[in-house]
């Protein structure tokens, strides 16, 4: 891969906006350290058997998310809404571990706890995806996620990739308080960013989220995607994109 570094150097006045889950990380491996983080973060302190834990998230997480993600993804809403959905994660898996759920303001607080423990032992990166944002930021590219998942999960998922160092802004919903697909998030991270939308390279798993960032102005790649069933740039992934852009330069 450093072979391609003189190359791509002479695009890197283009500024990537990356995607977390499906482009950084693998969704379906992430899946299960959530539930094995779970079932050892809550017995010590709320009690009840981690087997029970892990299987109390599996059994109420996905249920709990589509309660809570149309009125999350409302914007100027997300702020509010997050600890909403935080607390309803964990009074739901309480509920189906049988044990008490904290009162009040410390439900959400042992929430976002547990959050930040999880994220930050996750271990779930595509293969060669760090070497790769340590390319692209050797190279001299400014990097930045643009992630739906708020900035202290990408804080903790970046932290245990060891490449936390390489990304300038962690661009998550609540730094925004708005939600992909909305224009207005991509509309904001780059006001935010100091970045022209034309000088804004995107990169997501997701072509509807791509549509929205290439209708405010930037430039997009679809991650993990065949090419020819893709309305964007296509690469199959992360690792690609060295070898993509020295095509293109």
């Amino acid at each position: 891969m450093s072979a391609s570094l003189p190359t791509i150097g002479r695009m890197r006045n283009l500024t990537l906006f990356i995607d977390d889950g499906g482009v950084l990380n693998d969704n379906s491996r992430r899946g299960p350290e959530f539930m094995r983080l779970v079932a050892e973060f809550f017995p010590p302190r709320l009690g009840g058997e981690p087997e029970v834990w892990a299987e109390a998230n599996r059994a109420t997480f996905q249920g709990v998310f589509d309660a809570h993600k149309d009125a999350m993804a409302v914007v100027d809403a997300y702020h509010q809404e997050v600890v909403a959905y935080e607390t309803a994660w964990l009074t739901a898996m309480c509920e189906g571990v049988g044990v008490a759920a904290p009162p009040g303001d410390d439900c959400a607080a042992l929430a976002r706890e547990a959050l930040l423990y999880i994220t930050r032992r996750t271990r779930a990166a595509f293969p060669g995806a760090a070497e790769t944002v340590a390319t692209l930021a050797g190279a001299g590219y400014t990097l930045h996620t643009a992630s739906n998942q708020p900035s202290w999960e990408l804080d903790g998922y970046l932290s245990g990739m060891g490449i936390l160092d390489h990304f300038g802004i962690l661009f998550g919903a609540d730094l925004v308080n708005a939600m992909k697909p909305s224009r207005t998030y991509y509309e904001r991270a780059f006001v935010l960013a100091g970045v022209d939308p034309a000088r804004a390279l995107v990169l997501d798993d997701d072509s509807g989220y791509l549509d929205a960032a290439r209708a405010v102005g930037a430039r997009t790649i679809l991650v993990g995607v065949d090419a020819s069933a893709a309305d964007h740039p296509s690469i199959p992934s992360l690792v690609a994109l060295p070898t993509f852009l020295e095509a293109r330069t």
